[in-house]
């Protein structure tokens, strides 16, 4: 009898095209993963705001990334987020993917993630899907936003 399990998807994976060869690499905005919540990325007048000093002092990171449907990175992305989640350097980092969520478990026993999809009913194919993933070093909580599709003119 056959195992239902008997695949290997990362060679199905591997089938889809990079999103850097196609326009959808990190130089566009693609495929890497952004700590948002990093106080070099304000000014000296924002850091200033209370509210702001709280935000970067948080006990937790906030990270965005995005990547284009039927991608190689996004089907590892979507299918295996703790494979696009860790940084360049670990033995499970995707190619392709620059960065990683900071302060991401580096041990898959510690890899705990929680994800909110909005907008699932619109498919997660074809168009853009944005994740904002929120960690504090024992588990990410990502909300994954799909983009709409543009309404024909």
């Amino acid at each position: 009898m056959e195992d239902r399990f008997d695949v290997n998807e990362e060679e199905i994976y591997d089938e889809f095209p990079r999103g850097d060869e196609h326009g959808f690499g990190p130089e566009r905005g693609f495929n890497r993963w952004v700590q948002i919540n990093d106080p070099a990325l304000f000014t000296e007048g924002a850091r200033e705001d209370p509210v702001i000093q709280q935000f970067l002092a948080a006990p937790f990171s906030v990270n965005f990334a995005q990547f284009k449907s039927s991608y190689r990175e996004t089907e590892y992305f979507l299918h295996k987020p703790h494979r696009a989640m860790v940084r360049e350097g670990h033995e499970d980092h995707v190619e392709g993917i620059e960065g990683g969520v900071a302060n991401f478990p580096e041990s898959r026993e510690q890899q705990h993630i929680a994800t909110l999809v909005v907008n699932h009913e619109l498919t997660l194919a074809k168009y853009i899907t944005r994740s904002l993933t929120i960690e504090d070093g024992k588990v990410a909580g990502q909300m994954i936003h799909k983009e709409e599709e543009e309404p024909l003119v």
